[in-house]
């Protein structure tokens, strides 16, 4: 009997395969997770939970000693998600894994990404933090691939589902008038439910030529943002979103973005009040502060004024916000424009989505209100604190 280790047991996708697997009986499951913080769902399931440090290659070899085959669905930051892939490759080399499965995203092909993006052929130029590291994992899988370690990335694009947090994100904006819709909703929307992903891992255990390559999974139907916000708006009790034009959303994309390093910008925050504040603590700097202050006053008002307004500007005016107040990281997702095809799996693993959108809207709507008290008599009390 195969003898699987899902690594990151505890997160949305890693818990439901843990519940997928254990109701299946065709293998022991080996679920691994950080800490117990986020490990209430699996609790429940009587089971053991052991913690893991992915940092810790020792600790990572010991723990995967009598394991077969090996899923990787844990997240992290940067730091965590290169260096802990690192130690689980040699780790599941050393223990002489039969197969790798490994999580990937669509976000490895760039936001938006290139119109050959259909299919997983072509070429990957990832724009943000997050789809630079998932690409750098890619190669890393796909290099331990290479030197013995059969491995299959599975490519998923947005999750939904019970639990989805994408769906939460949209219902909160939905429920705020933070979301716009593109072009009456027309744009593809590229989602898997949750638990046709985990069934994509779970055949992936067995089936296609592990081989590295990257396969998308998606539910396989021609969804539209139209159909996804229709299917919401009962649940965030809410009118039909804005609507805006391809052209009207695209100048907005990226407003949201950080702020350039500016010297000046720099030297406001030193002489700032409370770091001068900070600083007079110190004996040095405040008979430093003192000297330069009475160097500064003898140099008449005229100039000491000069020099104020130089370092901190004139006094702010508080301007009106033209920018739409729109959430800009989910409206912005309208403009990828592709769809992602699956057809790579359901020719190597025989892949087909056992449940269809329609139903995993109304899973997730489900699970949505109860979770949230919704058309209890204390709803209209509730929904004030969301």
């Amino acid at each position: 009997m195969k003898r699987v280790a899902i690594l990151g047991a505890s997160g949305f996708v890693g818990a439901t395969l843990v519940e997928r697997l254990l109701e299946q009986r065709k293998a022991e499951i080996v679920p691994f997770i950080h800490n117990s913080g986020n490990a209430m769902r699996l609790a429940r399931l009587g089971i053991d939970l052991p913690a893991v440090d992915l940092l810790d290659q020792k600790q990572l070899e010991m723990a995967l000693r009598g394991c077969t085959h090996v899923v990787n669905c844990a997240l992290g930051n940067a730091h965590a998600a290169t260096r802990g892939l690192r130690n689980l490759l040699a780790a599941s080399r050393k223990n002489k894994v039969q197969r790798f499965i490994h999580l990937s995203s669509v976000l490895v092909y760039g936001d938006p990404p290139p119109p050959d993006s259909v299919h997983e052929s072509a070429q990957t130029h990832p724009t943000g933090t997050y789809g630079r590291v998932k690409l750098q994992q890619d190669r890393m899988v796909q290099q331990a691939c290479r030197a013995g370690l059969p491995s299959i990335i599975l490519c998923p694009p947005n999750i939904s589902g019970p639990y989805s947090a994408f769906l939460i994100k949209l219902v909160d904006a939905l429920r705020a008038g933070a979301f716009a819709l593109v072009d009456d909703g027309n744009t593809p929307c590229n989602l898997v439910d949750v638990s046709n992903l985990a069934y994509a891992i779970e055949i992936a255990l067995d089936t296609g030529t592990a081989d590295g390559k990257r396969m998308f999974i998606t539910d396989d139907e021609k969804i539209t943002w139209h159909d996804v916000i229709k299917s919401l708006i009962p649940v965030a009790e809410c009118i039909e979103p804005v609507g805006v034009t391809r052209e009207e959303l695209r100048p907005l994309h990226g407003t949201n973005g950080k702020s350039s390093f500016s010297v000046m910008r720099s030297l406001k925050h030193v002489v700032s009040r409370e770091v001068r504040a900070a600083l007079r603590k110190d004996p040095f700097w405040a008979k430093l502060e003192e000297g330069l202050s009475q160097g500064v006053t003898r140099l008449g008002k005229v100039v000491e004024e000069r020099l104020r307004l130089s370092i901190a500007g004139p006094p702010a005016i508080t301007k009106p916000n033209g920018t739409p107040p729109y959430n800009m990281h989910l409206s912005a997702q309208q403009l990828r424009g592709v769809r992602h095809d699956c057809d790579l799996a359901k020719q190597e693993l025989g892949y087909k989505p056992v449940y269809t959108f329609a139903a995993s809207m109304a899973a997730f709507s489900a699970w949505y209100r109860s979770q949230h008290g919704m058309h209890t008599g204390d709803w209209d009390l509730l929904k004030l604190l969301y």
